[in-house]
C-alpha cells in the first residue's frame, strides 16, 4: 500500500486509538524500510501545517482529540478574530489579547478552550503577510508604517537605515522580518516608495503591490514568446483536424484583449445539431517546463482589475497567436458535440485543430443580431447566433431541471479614463447573448471532464463540494425571519436551493438572501479527486476553455494531446504531483479574487469622495450589534451606518432576526430593507463608507408586540 499523505492522515485520526511514535506508526502502515526517511519527513511537514499535533515523547497525535484546531485567521480591526477551520465549522472566535502577535491572514494552530473566551493563538504556522502597504512617519530616532489595512492593527518599526529614502507621508512597501508570536511590533524595510497616498493611478498600484502581483514578464520568458514564428508550420496543420471552413465567432466583452474560445454551430443530417466550441491550443506554444510554463504556473490565473488587466502569458501570446483573430488560421482544440433537437447531447470528439474565425463581436454587438436591430438586411451572423439561442435555451432548461443553481447577483462595472480616474460606475448586464456562450462552454467542461473520468486519466477536476449542513442551518434562520422557508434537512440538494432561489426572485430582499446564501457556500476548487460539482448538479466538471488566462485549463489540454501515449510511470508522476498543483491553483486563484475585488471597491471609493454629503437610496445588506450596512442602490458599494449615530431611541440587536429593533419605539432596521443614507465619510486608504441615516427603518407588524408581550407574560407565570 502506497504511503500517501492521505493515509497517513486518515490513520491518524481515524485508526490509531493513541499517539504514536514515528516507528510505531511506520509499522502500523506497513512502510517498508527504504520508504521509511520519506515517511518521516512527511510526519515533519504535516506537523508544521498544523494537520497533525507532535506530543511529548515524540509522539503523533491527531488535532482534534488535543483541543486544537488550524486554519486560517481572520482578524476585526477591533482586535478580535476568528479562525476559520481547514474543512470544518463553526469558525473558532479568538477575543482581544489572545490574538499572540498573530496577524490577519496567517495559518494559525489555536487551542480551543471550554472556558469563555479562553480560545487562544498557540503557533503561527505561516505568516499570511510578508509585506505591507502603509503610510511611513518619520521620527528623530526611528520611523514606523501604518499599515492601510485596518484589520493589521500594529504599526511596523523601521530604522533609519531600512527608510529606503521614503519621507513623512508617503505610500509605500514594506517587507516584514520575521516575527515571532507575543512581541510588541514587527520590524521591516521599506523596499518600494509609491507616492502621496493622492496620486492618480495610485490605488491600483498599491492594490498590485499589497497582493504582491507580478506586472513585468522576465526578459527570459519575453524572449521566449516572441521567438514563435506568425505562421503556423504546414507540417502541423496536416496533423489536425481542419476545421477552417466552419463558420467561427468570438464574443467577448468590448474590451477584451484576448480571444481565445470560438463557437460554431451546424446542423445535423436527420435533426439536430453538431455544436463546436473551439479553444486555441496554447499548450502547442507553452511546453511543459519551459520558461514560459514555469511563469504561467508561477501566476496561476490573469488577473483583471478595475484599470488594468495582468495577463498569464506575455502579450505575443495572448494577445495574436493564441487568439483567435478574424480571418486568420490558428491552432485549437476543437469540442464538437452533436445534439438532437432538446440539446441532449449524443456523442462528442475532441481534437486538436486548425480553425479560422469569421468575425469577432463583443456582447452587445452579438445581442443586437439577437435582438433585430441595426440593417435588416439577412446576415450569417444573425441567423447562426439566432439558431444559437434556440438551442441554448434547450441547454440551459436541461441544466436547470437536474438542479443546477444560478445566483443572478448584480456586479459593478468601472468605467475609467486614460489616467485610472473613474468616469462611470455601471451595473453589469447579463445578455442572452453572454448566456450562449456561458452555456456553450459549460457544456464543453462537463464534456471534457467525462472524456478524462471515462478513461481514467489523470488531470484536474473544478470541484464543488456540498454546503455544510451548519451554516445552511445558519441561513434557514435569516430566511425564516423574512418569511421564507428554506429546508432544514440533513441532505440538502442543488435543486433544494435552486426552488428556493425562485422562491425569493423579484422580491424586495431577493438580492440579499441571494447573497448571503452565496456565502454559506462552499467555494470550488481544483483537484485530482472527482467528488463532483455540487453547484452544476453535475457529477464530473472540469476547465478546459481557458487555456490563456487559467493554468489548470492549460494543464487539461495537454493532457489531452498526450492521453494516447501516456505510460504507466507518466500516470503516476502526474497523481503524485496533481494534489500539490491543485492546491497552489486554487490559491492562485483566490489571491487573483480578493485584488479584483480590493480594486473595484477603492475606484468605488474614489468616485464618491466628490459627493461626502450627498444622500442615496440603498438597502440594508448586513446588520451588527455596532449597526448596519447599506449597499448604494446605483453604485453597489456598501458603508456603515453606526447606530450611536441614530438618535431617536436605544437600539438592541436581535441575531435570529436579522434586524436592530429600537426599544421604546419598536423601529426597525433589518437585511433586506431600504433606506435613504447620506455619505459623510469615504475613506480611500481604508476602503470604507461611513454614512447617516436619513430615512427608513419599519414600525413591527401589527400585533406582533402583543404577541411578544403575551410570550413574556406566559413566560412569567412558569
Amino acid at each position: 500500500m502506497s504511503i500517501t499523505r492521505a493515509r497517513v492522515l486518515d490513520f491518524i485520526r481515524n485508526e490509531s486509538g493513541r499517539p504514536l511514535k514515528p516507528r510505531e506508526l511506520s509499522r502500523a502502515l506497513r512502510v517498508p524500510e527504504n520508504d521509511y526517511r520519506r515517511f518521516r519527513r512527511l510526519l515533519v511537514q504535516l506537523e508544521r501545517e498544523g494537520a497533525i499535533a507532535k506530543l511529548r515523547n515524540n509522539r503523533f497525535g491527531p488535532t482534534a482529540k488535543f483541543n486544537l484546531a488550524t486554519g486560517l485567521l481572520s482578524v476585526n480591526p477591533d482586535g478580535f478574530g476568528f479562525v476559520c477551520r481547514d474543512g470544518e465549522s463553526p469558525d473558532v472566535f479568538v477575543g482581544p489579547g489572545r490574538l499572540r502577535g498573530a496577524l490577519h491572514g496567517d495559518r494559525v494552530v489555536v487551542r480551543i478552550s471550554r472556558r469563555r473566551g479562553g480560545n487562544e493563538i498557540s503557533r503561527v504556522l505561516e505568516r499570511g503577510a510578508r509585506s505591507i502597504i502603509g503610510i511611513y512617519r518619520a521620527g528623530t530616532r526611528f520611523g514606523f508604517v501604518e499599515p492601510d489595512d485596518p484589520r493589521l492593527p500594529r504599526d511596523v518599526y523601521i530604522s533609519p537605515e531600512d527608510a529606503g529614502g521614503a519621507t513623512d507621508g508617503q505610500l509605500v512597501v514594506v517587507r516584514l522580518r520575521p516575527w515571532l508570536p507575543g512581541n510588541a511590533n514587527p520590524e521591516g524595510e521599506v523596499v518600494d516608495v509609491l507616492g502621496q497616498p493622492g496620486d492618480p493611478g495610485i490605488d491600483t498600484l498599491s492594490i498590485v503591490k499589497e497582493y504582491d502581483l507580478p506586472i513585468e514578464f522576465p526578459p527570459h520568458v519575453i524572449a521566449a514568446a516572441e521567438a514563435f514564428p506568425n505562421r503556423i508550420p504546414e507540417s502541423e496543420t496536416l496533423n489536425r483536424l481542419d476545421l477552417r471552413h466552419l463558420f467561427c465567432v468570438t464574443i467577448d466583452p468590448e474590451d477584451a484583449r484576448d480571444h481565445d474560445d470560438a463557437v460554431s454551430l451546424e446542423d445535423r443530417p436527420g435533426g439536430g445539431y453538431r455544436l463546436g466550441v473551439h479553444i486555441a491550443d496554447v499548450g502547442y506554444y507553452v511546453a511543459e517546463g519551459d520558461p514560459l510554463d514555469h511563469e504561467a504556473l508561477t501566476r496561476g490565473t490573469s488577473i483583471y482589475l478595475a484599470d488594468r488587466a495582468i495577463p498569464m502569458l506575455p502579450e505575443r501570446l495572448s494577445g495574436n497567436l493564441c487568439s483567435l483573430l478574424p480571418d486568420e488560421d490558428r491552432l485549437a482544440v476543437s469540442v464538437l458535440i452533436d445534439l438532437d433537437g432538446n440539446g441532449r447531447p449524443l456523442k462528442s470528439q475532441i481534437a486538436p485543430s486548425t480553425v479560422r474565425s469569421r468575425a469577432r463581436l463583443s456582447y452587445r454587438q452579438a445581442q443586437e443580431f439577437l435582438n433585430g436591430s441595426g440593417s435588416a438586411e439577412p446576415s450569417p451572423q444573425r441567423a447562426l447566433l439566432r439558431e444559437m439561442d434556440h438551442l441554448r435555451r434547450r441547454i440551459t432548461y436541461r441544466r436547470m431541471k437536474r438542479g443546477a443553481i444560478d445566483f443572478n447577483l448584480t456586479e459593478p462595472r468601472i468605467v475609467v479614463d486614460g489616467e485610472g480616474n473613474v468616469t462611470e460606475i455601471r451595473k453589469s448586464e447579463r445578455l442572452d447573448s453572454h448566456r450562449i456562450i456561458e452555456e456553450f462552454m459549460l457544456l464543453a467542461n462537463e464534456t471534457v471532464a467525462r472524456h478524462l473520468r471515462d478513461r481514467s486519466l489523470p488531470g484536474l477536476y473544478r470541484i464543488h463540494e456540498k454546503p455544510d449542513a451548519q451554516k445552511l442551518s445558519e441561513f434557514a434562520d435569516t430566511a425564516a425571519a423574512f418569511g421564507f422557508g428554506f429546508p432544514r434537512r440533513d441532505r440538502i440538494t442543488s435543486a433544494d436551493i435552486q426552488k428556493f432561489l425562485a422562491a425569493v426572485e423579484g422580491k424586495r430582499s431577493g438580492q440579499v438572501l441571494n447573497a448571503r446564501l452565496l456565502q454559506s457556500m462552499k467555494k470550488a476548487v481544483y483537484s485530482p479527486e472527482n467528488i463532483g460539482h455540487f453547484g452544476l448538479a453535475c457529477d464530473t466538471y472540469t476547465h478546459f476553455t481557458s487555456p490563456i488566462r487559467r493554468y489548470p485549463d492549460l494543464m487539461i489540454h495537454r493532457l489531452l494531446k498526450e492521453a494516447g501515449g501516456l505510460t504507466e510511470e507518466r500516470k503516476n508522476g502526474l497523481r503524485e504531483r496533481l494534489p500539490a498543483l491543485g492546491d497552489v491553483v486554487t490559491g492562485r486563484e483566490a489571491v487573483a479574487q480578493e485584488a479584483e475585488r480590493a480594486s473595484v471597491k477603492v475606484k468605488q471609493i474614489r468616485f464618491l469622495e466628490d459627493r461626502v454629503g450627498d444622500a442615496f437610496n440603498a438597502v440594508i445588506v448586513g446588520v451588527r450589534a455596532m449597526g448596519f450596512f447599506a449597499e448604494l442602490n446605483d453604485y453597489l458599494i456598501d458603508g456603515l451606518v453606526r447606530v450611536s449615530t441614530i438618535g431617536d431611541d436605544y437600539y438592541v440587536y436581535r441575531e435570529n432576526e436579522g434586524a436592530l429593533i429600537g426599544q421604546r419605539t419598536g423601529r426597525r432596521f433589518r437585511l433586506g430593507d431600504p433606506v435613504v443614507v447620506q455619505l459623510v465619510r469615504a475613506d480611500r486608504r481604508f476602503r470604507r463608507l461611513d454614512f447617516h441615516l436619513k430615512e427608513g427603518g419599519s414600525k413591527p407588524e401589527r400585533g406582533r408586540n402583543h404577541r411578544s408581550r403575551a410570550g413574556r407574560r406566559r413566560r412569567r407565570r412558569h
